[in-house]
This record gives structure tokens, sequence and C-alpha cells, in this order.
């Protein structure tokens, strides 16, 4: 059976040092490049005008010392904040895997195979279509999409357009799972007991979605995302003065260095925050989560019916 969970930590981190520090697709770089380009030549203009033109203040770098302490902090904390909300939002849809084998497991284990329906088996299959549905519909709930190619096997036309037309497709699953266990346990295929587990899972991932919605829907502070971006500018604008006394034209070169990891934290604080957003570098792969949940409760479903 195909794992569609990579064994290292990132499947597209090479594990060659030279390679990894000289990629550029999946690196900051492209995206601050503009900006650090402008940002030397401004630093080249006051280098050229000091030395060509007429000497220009100098600054002493004992201060930028001290600011460059702070600014450091500054930027660890967005950049922490957004890895935070990156690694949240990871638990969440790892819980959303757990509950969704949890729900199939105790519907092939403890729903009865013999007719509920016309058809022999047919609840076990809706439990597993609807589960499996759910992290599907969460993920194009997240994205604002609506693309579901990778059901067109389990759902008909007629339920894809229903699922398509809803106000909010993870709800909609969610209460087809419930109208499911409700089928159910009225028809006395689950006691009260597995009633009650399942609607308990079926509630977590209600409660899952509702806390990648609460990350989607929060962003990080703008007040303090113009505060840090702001520090960073005034420091880089003041920077070259410390620098043309001792350096002349070397100090671009250490302006390029200094400015090129101050830019790089300041995006990737950028890129974490939203986790679910494809356009945005090191995004959740919830394509893959949402295979791997399909795969393995569509296995365990033959399984059932072989057993």
């Amino acid at each position: 059976m195909k794992d569609f969970f990579p064994i290292h930590s990132n499947k597209d981190e090479s594990p060659g040092f030279f390679r990894g520090a000289l990629m550029w697709r999946g690196s900051v770089t492209p995206r601050i490049f503009f900006s650090l380009l402008l940002l030397s030549c401004y630093c080249l203009l006051i280098v050229a005008l000091d030395q060509y033109w007429r000497p220009l203040p100098h600054l002493a770098v004992t201060p930028f010392e001290y600011t460059g302490v702070v600014l450091g902090l500054v930027l660890v904390f967005r950049t922490n904040a957004g890895h935070e909300r990156w690694w949240e939002a990871r638990k969440l849809w790892g819980a959303i895997v757990n509950q969704s084998r949890n729900i199939v497991v105790e519907a092939l284990s403890y729903g009865d195979i013999l007719n509920i329906g016309s058809q022999e088996g047919l609840w076990r299959k809706e439990m597993v279509k609807w589960t499996v549905a759910f992290s599907f519909a969460a993920r194009e709930s997240l994205r604002n999409g609506k693309n579901f190619d990778d059901l067109t096997d389990l759902l008909s036309e007629q339920e894809l357009d229903a699922l398509k037309s809803a106000a909010h497709m993870p709800l909609f699953v969610a209460g087809k799972i419930a109208g499911l266990l409700q089928q159910a346990r009225l028809s006395r295929q689950i006691d009260g007991f597995v009633f009650m587990g399942m609607e308990g899972q079926r509630g977590l991932l209600i409660d899952h979605i509702g806390s990648c919605e609460r990350i989607l829907k929060t962003p990080m502070p703008l007040v303090y995302a113009i505060k840090a971006r702001r520090f960073i500018l005034i420091f880089l604008l003041l920077l070259p003065f410390s620098l043309i006394e001792n350096l002349w034209f070397s100090a671009v070169f250490i302006f390029f260095l200094v400015a090129y990891p101050l830019l790089s934290l300041d995006r990737i604080g950028i890129e974490l925050q939203n986790p679910f957003a494809t356009k945005n570098l090191s995004h959740l792969p919830l394509g893959t989560i949402c295979d791997s949940i399909k795969l393995h409760c569509l296995a365990l479903l033959e399984q059932s019916q072989h057993s």
C-alpha cells in the first residue's frame, strides 16, 4: 500500500548541505529579492555620495549594537508566532486524521452489516464515504475552493453539487454524518453507548475545523506588523551611515549581509501566517493528508467486506 506520509520531516528538503543551502524553490529569497536589491542600491548611493560628493554624517556603531539586539528579538517573536500558527494547524489536521479513522473503525466494527436501507452494508459505505468527504470539504473551505475531483468516485453528481452549494461545506458533511448516526440509532443498529462515542468523534471534527478557521481568520495584529517593519526600515536606512567611515564601498557588501537575514526573517513570518494557502511557502500538505485519509478509510472498508 502506498504511504502518503514521507519518512523525512520535509520531503522537499535536500539531505546535502550545499544543495539545501543554495535551493531557490521554496526559499523566501525570490520574494525579498527586489526589496533587498533596492536597499542595497540605497546603501551604494550613500557610499558614493560620501566618497565623491561631500562627506555625510557618520554614526557610531555602538547604537546599532543595542538596536540590533532589540530588532533581533522583534523578528524572533514574529517568526515564532508564525511557526506556532503553522504547527497548531498541523496538529489540528493530525487530529482530523485521527477522528476520521476513529469514526470509520467504529462504524465498521459496531454498525450492523445487515440492511440499513435496501442494500446490505449500505450504512457502512455511507459512513465511510461522508467521513472521507469531510477532510476534502475542510481543505477546500480553508482554501476558498471547490475542487472535489478526488471525490467523484465516492459522491454522486447530485451530492457533489449539494456539497459545493453549501454555505459551510464541512458543516454540511458533518450534518450528513449526524443524520446517518441518528438513523442507525433509531433503527437500533448501534446502541446508545456507541452512538455517543461516534457522536463525540463527529463533534471533534467540527471543533478542529473551527480552530483552523480561527487561525485563518485571525492574522498577526496589524499594529505589530507595521511597527516591526518600520523598525527594520529605519534600522537599514541608518545603517550605511555607520559603515561608510571605515569600510567605504565594502559597506555595500556588509549592508547586504545584514539586510538579507532581516528581510528573510520578516518574510518567513508572513509566509507562516496562513498555513493553508497554496501560494504561501511551506503550506501544509492538505492534499496529501486528505488522500491518506481516503486511502486508509477505503482500505478499512474493503477489509471489512472480505472478513
